[in-house]
């Protein structure tokens, strides 16, 4: 009796742990988007493409952004959007840590960079805040200032990718 009392008990746990281990979110998230030149951007820049990583663990998030073929010696700032690049605007709004403070820059993923005389840049940064589900893209702005460009086009949205 007392080892059927054991078994059953046993085949309890195995049998909650198998349920168990479906209910825990991932603490470790890797998502990358490939950046493409967005309407009136494409034409003006061509050549213009990108790549984003985020990449969250230990409740933290890492940020590394490479573009290529835009405007040279010219200021950009990426930040991770809510939306998607179908989206109208493309990338939607940024993405907020905690929606309830607002869209304050202490609120976002993002970082600045300025282009080469290639017309290439890279950076990484770091955030104390875990980019959630809610983070659906990444959108490259242009300084207007910086930019010859800038006042002719649609928007200052030079660049977009939906994370993966």
């Amino acid at each position: 009796m007392r080892s059927a009392t054991i078994a059953a008990a046993a085949a309890l746990l195995v049998g909650a742990a198998a349920c168990g281990g479906d209910s825990e979110p991932e603490a470790d998230d890797t998502r990358e988007a490939t950046l493409e030149a967005l309407p009136g951007w494409a034409e003006a820049l061509p050549d213009a493409v990108g790549s984003a990583t985020v990449a969250t663990a230990d409740g933290a998030t890492a940020f590394e952004l490479n573009v290529s073929g835009l405007e040279q010696l010219a200021g950009y700032t990426a930040h991770v959007h809510d939306g998607t690049c179908d989206d109208t605007p493309p990338g939607g709004d940024h993405w907020l840590a905690d929606p309830e403070q607002g869209d304050v820059e202490s609120n976002w993923i993002h970082l600045m960079i300025e282009t080469s005389v290639e017309g290439a840049g890279n950076g990484t940064a770091d955030f104390d805040h875990v980019a959630d589900d809610r983070a659906r893209s990444v959108v490259v702005h242009i300084d207007i200032a910086d930019s010859d460009q800038a006042a002719r086009m649609p928007s200052d949205r030079v660049l977009c990718g939906d994370l993966e």
